[in-house]
């Protein structure tokens, strides 16, 4: 856009020196003659714009008229790296001193200048605009490298936090059942206990069963808070990173789309997991392994796929397959095993058979 403008300054210039000449057909072809090479030169490449200057040059060394429109050759010839094109216009100077009076000589070396300094002012201009543009985009790429990294720490702190969550969880309801358990059941004992060689007492046999029936209570409200932590702190996508972290026998790719699984799914989709992973590296040898977890609808689905072509016989493989089998069965799901191209073990539960 800079050097269109910077074009019709010239063209107006020039124009301008015309227009103090008698008028002339070749007044009008000249400028028409220049628009046309000036607008090639714009949008072809390689040689060829060297090519139409040199000839704009030669045309006016014969029609002393093309000469006024000269700057805007200059203008364009300014772009050639090479000397000679660059400055392929002086040879026609000394046909435009023997065909024009000082007058115009002055006013067409004058405006060739002005259209170096346009040119030099123009490429000038584009390098820092180019340069800031660079600048802006190194900002805006860095600026997202810094936000995808800052929301990777936040997923990871996220995930550490919800980690050392889930631990804790398990150590509370460890020492809950190791310890307070522990104690409620021998004090339970205990006062079974004492009942019976208090038979003959009413009163305090009364007693010591409403202590018993307190402490069986409480017994059970402890068991129940130390399943529902120790549910809690099932973590189904956690773990099966933990496996593959551990898993080193070659690749393993984990797809994980489900919400909050039902910790009886949770726990039998886990151990299916490790049960394949230690399969493929004692009867496979596959150089690759993937595991999707997917929420449909109506089930949720867990598929093991490796891409090894070895087996071990069904002898030998057969119990770990068998124990997958009983565990879906178990939650009233579909358990298929495919062979061929690699290894795939295709698991699907329907939700309602958890209901």
């Amino acid at each position: 856009m800079q050097k269109l403008i910077d074009k019709l300054i010239l063209l107006g210039l020039c124009v301008l020196a015309l227009s103090m000449t008698p008028f002339a057909l070749v007044s009008v072809i000249a400028p028409l003659a220049v628009i046309a090479v000036s607008s090639l030169n714009s949008y072809l490449e390689n040689r060829l714009p060297i090519y139409l200057c040199a000839s704009y040059v030669v045309i006016c060394m014969f029609v002393p008229e093309f000469a006024f429109f000269l700057p805007l050759i200059v203008y364009d010839c300014a772009h050639f790296e090479n000397p000679l094109p660059r400055f392929c216009w002086i040879a026609a100077l000394p046909f435009i001193v023997i065909a024009h009076n000082v007058f115009f000589i002055t006013a067409i070396v004058l405006f060739s200048a002005v259209a170096f300094l346009l040119h030099y002012k123009t490429n000038v201009q584009l390098k820092i605009q180019g340069d800031y543009f660079s600048l802006m985009d190194d900002a805006k790429e860095r600026a997202a490298h810094l936000e995808r990294r800052n929301r990777e720490l936040m997923e990871k702190q996220d995930y550490e936090v919800r980690l050392a969550t889930l631990a804790e969880r398990n150590r509370i309801a460890r020492e809950i059942h190791d310890n307070v358990g522990h104690l409620l059941t021998r004090s339970i004992l205990q006062i079974s206990a004492l009942r019976v060689v208090n038979t003959s007492e009413g009163k305090q046999s009364e007693e010591l069963d409403l202590v018993r029936d307190t402490l069986s209570e409480a017994m059970d409200s402890i068991r129940s808070s130390v399943h529902d932590l120790r549910d809690e702190s099932v973590d189904l996508k956690m773990r099966l990173d933990s496996m593959i972290d551990k898993f080193t026998f070659c690749p393993v790719k984990l797809n994980y789309n489900a919400d909050d699984l039902p910790v009886e799914i949770k726990i039998c989709f886990a151990s299916i997991v490790r049960e394949a992973l230690s399969n493929i590296a004692k009867h496979s040898n596959a150089a690759e392994a993937a595991v999707t977890v997917t929420e449909h609808p109506a089930f949720f689905q867990l598929v093991i796929t490796d891409n090894g072509t070895v087996r071990a016989s069904k002898a030998d493989r057969g119990i770990g397959l068998q124990n997958m089998t009983d565990r879906i069965d178990a939650l009233g799901g579909i358990f298929r095993v495919e062979s061929g191209k690699g290894f795939r073990i295709f698991i699907s539960v329907p939700k309602g058979e958890l209901a």
